[in-house]
C-alpha cells in the first residue's frame, strides 16, 4: 500500500515508518476512513495521554471528533496487556481485551472497532517479537471474522530489519517494506495465506515467520493458500517440507500455479502437496 486510506470497513495493515510525521499522516488517513464508516477508534502510541490528544487535534478533520466519544487515546503501556513485571505482551490477554473492545463498540452502535497503534516499544527484543508475532496472528484470525481492523505501525529506523519480522505477518503492508506476506486467510478452509515473492533474499525472514507461526496452527494437515504468491524459490519450498517433516504434519498448498506443482514433483517432497485453488 502507498496509503493507509481505502481499507474500510476492514483491513489489517502494517506500516513501517521513518518519521513521526509519516506515522501521523498514515494514522490520520486510517482514522478518517473509520470515522466515515461510523467506526469506533482507538489511537495508541508511546506518548502521554495529553500528547496523543494534541496529535489527534492537529490531524485535519479529526480533532473535532475528540469530544464525541468516538476516538480514544491510549499510552502504549496502558493499551496492551503485558506479562507480569515485563515489557512482553501477553498475546492471549491482549486478544481478549480487543474482543471486549469490539463488543463494546458494536453495543454502542458503531459498525467496527478500529485501532491505530505504534507497536515499536513492544518489538525491540527477540522475546518481545515472539509474543508480538503470536498476537499479530491471533488478531489476524479474529479480523477475518469480526468487525475489527487495525493499523500496526513500526519505526524501522529504531527496529531495523527486526521490523520486517512483524510487518510480514499482515495481509496489507506499506510499499517497499517486505517482499512477502504470510497471514490468516478469511477463507475458513485455509490455515494461512502467502502473497508476494519468497526468494533467497527472504530466507531468514521466512524461516523466522514459519518458526513463530507453526506452533499456533492446529491439526495434522495445514492448508496454505498461495493464489497471491508471485514467486517461491525451491530452497524456501524445501524449508516448508523440512518444517512439516519435523512436526510430522502434511502441508497442502492451494494454488493453480504450475511452477509450484512442478517444483514439488522435482524435489520429491513427501510432506507438501498441491491442491487446485478454487
Amino acid at each position: 500500500m502507498d496509503s493507509a486510506a481505502g481499507l474500510a470497513p476492514f483491513g489489517h495493515l502494517a506500516w513501517g515508518y521513518h518519521s513521526r510525521a509519516e506515522l501521523l499522516s498514515r494514522a490520520a488517513e486510517y482514522i478518517a476512513d473509520g470515522l466515515r464508516q461510523n467506526q469506533y477508534i482507538a489511537y495508541a502510541a508511546d506518548r502521554s495521554h495529553e500528547q496523543l490528544r494534541a496529535e489527534l487535534v492537529a490531524m485535519p478533520g479529526i480533532g473535532q471528533h475528540l469530544d464525541s466519544g468516538r476516538i480514544e487515546a491510549w499510552p502504549t503501556r496502558d493499551y496492551y496487556v503485558y506479562c507480569p513485571d515485563t515489557d512482553v505482551i501477553d498475546a492471549d490477554g491482549a486478544v481478549a481485551k480487543y474482543l471486549d473492545a469490539v463488543d463494546q463498540a458494536t453495543a454502542k452502535g458503531y459498525s467496527v472497532f478500529r485501532a491505530v497503534s505504534d507497536v515499536t516499544p513492544a518489538a525491540r527484543t527477540a522475546e518481545q517479537r515472539d509474543a508480538l508475532a503470536r498476537l499479530e496472528h491471533l488478531v489476524d484470525r479474529q479480523m477475518a471474522e469480526l468487525p475489527f481492523s487495525a493499523l500496526c505501525a513500526y519505526d524501522v529506523d529504531q527496529l531495523g530489519a527486526a521490523a520486517d519480522e512483524l510487518i510480514c505477518l499482515h495481509p496489507f503492508v506499506s510499499e517497499g517494506s517486505v517482499m512477502f506476506r504470510i497471514y490468516a486467510d478469511p477463507d475458513a478452509e485455509l490455515d494461512l495465506a502467502l502473497a508476494g515473492e519468497i526468494d533467497a533474499a527472504s530466507d531468514e525472514l521466512f524461516d523466522a515467520a514459519l518458526r513463530r507461526l507453526w506452533p499456533l496452527l492446529r491439526g495434522n494437515i495445514l492448508r496454505i493458500g498461495a493464489k497471491k504468491l508471485e514467486f517461491l524459490g525451491h530452497k524456501q519450498l524445501y524449508a516448508v517440507e523440512e518444517r512439516a517433516r519435523e512436526h510430522d504434519r502434511k502441508v497442502v498448498r492451494a494454488t493453480n500455479q504450475p511452477t509450484i506443482t512442478r517444483l514439488i514433483e522435482v524435489l520429491g517432497l513427501t510432506h507438501v502437496r498441491v491442491d487446485a485453488a478454487s
